[in-house]
């Protein structure tokens, strides 16, 4: 596996980077004001580590704020929301284990 810089994926969506049968990362960017769309479910286990911006983090009924060098854990299962409410891009790394897109 190769060694990847996620800087190089600033400003993308959602992208996928690496994956194993076990796990996968990726990279997402959301837009001030925005969010990463409708609240969700994963049959995965969720690592969200926020690399630039400010967010809300709904986790089941709980928000939480997190800003650069916040890690949230996400488990299977749990309902989830992520929301830019900062005035720059919201940028964080995420890791599904297993993979889940």
């Amino acid at each position: 596996m190769d060694v990847v810089d996620v800087f190089e994926h600033r400003g993308e969506f959602f992208t996928v980077l690496q994956e194993t049968t076990r796990s996968q990362t990726a990279v997402m960017t959301i837009a001030p004001g925005a969010d990463a769309g409708p609240e969700e479910r994963h049959e995965a286990d969720q690592i969200i580590y926020v690399v630039e911006g400010e967010a809300a983090v709904r986790v089941g009924e709980k928000e939480h704020r997190a800003r650069a060098g916040s890690l949230v854990t996400i488990a299977a299962g749990t309902r989830h929301h992520v929301r830019n409410t900062g005035r720059t891009p919201l940028f964080f790394v995420t890791v599904y284990a297993p993979p889940e897109y």
